[in-house]
């Protein structure tokens, strides 16, 4: 796929909307047509700040629903596609030559989720969300959760995560981040009692003193 390239890299879709040109450059970024890509221009690189142009501007015009696609589509891709072996455009960081400032592009997915998805679809996309998080982790995506949802809804939005680790094996390393991500959110809650209780579904898959060291780990990051 290869958008319009005009003045200073201004690119123009070629698919008829914004969602569908996504799809065409994930696939073909998957294929290998943007490996090596700072030897041609940053050329994927310039279509992916693009993107969030554009979105930035559907944000902005309360088009949560297609901004809520295209971010589901985008941004767990290039967080799988940022590192290590994943590595599709080969930058050391591709999300920081992206922009400074990530995080912004993840409150502005984050919100969209909460204002268009019930609780069925908002585990299932966070949970897809969280399994690609790999070494990455931000701030917003919590806070927009914990601004956004009363009690109750997080409650359901943990049991429905939850629920998805079910029949966790070693190998299952997208499973154990979905642990992760929600071990993050009692941490923030302060609350010890379910941060201890995650630790305790990693029971077969790591060993005994690894649970330890992240009990042990509870509020290491506070003052």
């Amino acid at each position: 796929m290869k958008l319009t390239k005009t003045v200073k890299y201004n690119y123009h879709l070629t698919e008829e909307t914004l969602e569908k040109d996504i799809d065409r450059f994930i696939e073909s970024a998957k294929k290998g047509s943007y490996h090596m890509d700072k030897m041609y221009e940053n050329e994927g690189l310039k279509i992916i700040k693009q993107y969030f142009k554009i979105l930035k501007g559907k944000f902005k015009n309360n088009e949560f629903e297609e901004c809520k696609r295209c971010y589901h589509k985008l941004i767990p891709f290039l967080l799988i596609a940022s590192s290590g072996e994943n590595d599709l455009f080969d930058y050391e960081d591709l999300l920081a030559k992206i922009t400074n400032e990530f995080d912004d592009y993840i409150k502005n997915y984050f919100v969209c989720l909460v204002k268009t998805c019930n609780i069925d679809e908002l585990a299932d996309k966070i949970s897809e969300y969280a399994s690609a998080l790999d070494i990455y982790g931000f701030d917003s995506d919590t806070e927009v959760l914990l601004g956004s949802l009363n009690k109750e809804q997080l409650n359901q939005l943990e049991e429905k995560m939850i629920a998805k680790t079910q029949g966790m094996i070693k190998k299952d390393q997208d499973k154990q981040d979905i642990l992760y991500f929600l071990m993050n959110i009692a941490e923030i809650q302060d609350n010890k009692e379910k941060y201890l209780r995650l630790c305790e579904r990693f029971k077969g898959i790591l060993k005994n003193e690894e649970i330890e060291e992240l009990k042990g780990n509870f509020g290491d990051g506070e003052e």
